[in-house]
């Protein structure tokens, strides 16, 4: 968050459930600090295995249920209505991985769906940057995110158990070649090529492909876009708290 905030992000990339509460009841950075020191104090002293042998997990279940459905209804608060469809799709990769953590016991969950499941933090956060692009008519943007998912897939950082810098397991996977890092690398080159495709016509005047679609959002400045995120998100806090 703050080596994004030097090149002036207005967004954090951390999440701090309660912040608007705790602001408007007049908290100022103390409370960030106690949570900090007491964290680190559990961490360095092995007190979280203490405190996870007497806190039963149904008792924990319930608040980590809450904090996800806040960080959802906030995102989509905050995410323009036609751009919710790319929302909606980038949560597909953490509900595989949840799945596929469920599975039953001494069963093998489908390879096509670990495969999705692998990585499933990045993969969402691919698939949402590549369907954003495409719903705002950025094809070359769209080429860009889809390059960097090609070049991730190859060296097996998504859509595989782990990572392999050797490539020795290019054209291998759990289910055979289609769940591969070559086969996934192919594809998401072939999805780059149909965008660089598109974006030459689209820079040639093409009618057949339309020009990028612009929002207000993209015509205010980084503040702006913010100080009204900023807003959204207190309104959203105001209702929950309602």
């Amino acid at each position: 968050t703050v080596v994004a905030a030097l090149f002036g992000s207005p967004l954090g990339t951390c999440v701090y459930i309660g912040h608007p509460q705790f602001k408007a009841q007049g908290a100022r950075f103390y409370y960030s600090f106690y949570s900090w020191a007491a964290f680190c104090l559990l961490a360095m002293t092995g007190l979280f295995a203490f405190f996870n042998a007497i806190v039963p997990p149904y008792a924990i279940a319930p608040v980590i249920l809450f904090v996800g459905l806040a960080i959802n209804q906030e995102a989509f608060a905050c995410t323009p209505e036609h751009q919710i469809p790319a929302a909606v799709l980038g949560l597909f990769p953490p509900v595989a991985d949840w799945v596929v953590s469920k599975w039953p016991h001494g069963a093998t969950p489908p390879p096509e769906l670990a495969a999705i499941a692998h990585g499933a933090l990045l993969v969402g956060l691919l698939w949402t940057s590549i369907a954003v692009q495409v719903i705002q008519r950025k094809f070359k943007h769209a080429a860009v995110w889809a390059m960097i998912a090609a070049a991730l897939s190859a060296i097996g950082l998504i859509h595989q158990s782990q990572a392999d810098l050797s490539f020795k397991t290019f054209t291998k996977g759990a289910g055979g070649f289609g769940t591969s890092p070559c086969a996934f690398a192919i594809g998401y080159s072939t999805q780059a090529i149909a965008f660089g495709v598109l974006a030459f016509l689209q820079a040639r005047g093409s009618s057949r492909v339309p020009a990028p679609r612009l929002d207000k959002d993209d015509l205010v400045d980084a503040e702006e876009l913010g100080q009204s995120m900023g807003r959204v998100r207190s309104e959203s806090a105001v209702m929950s708290g309602a």
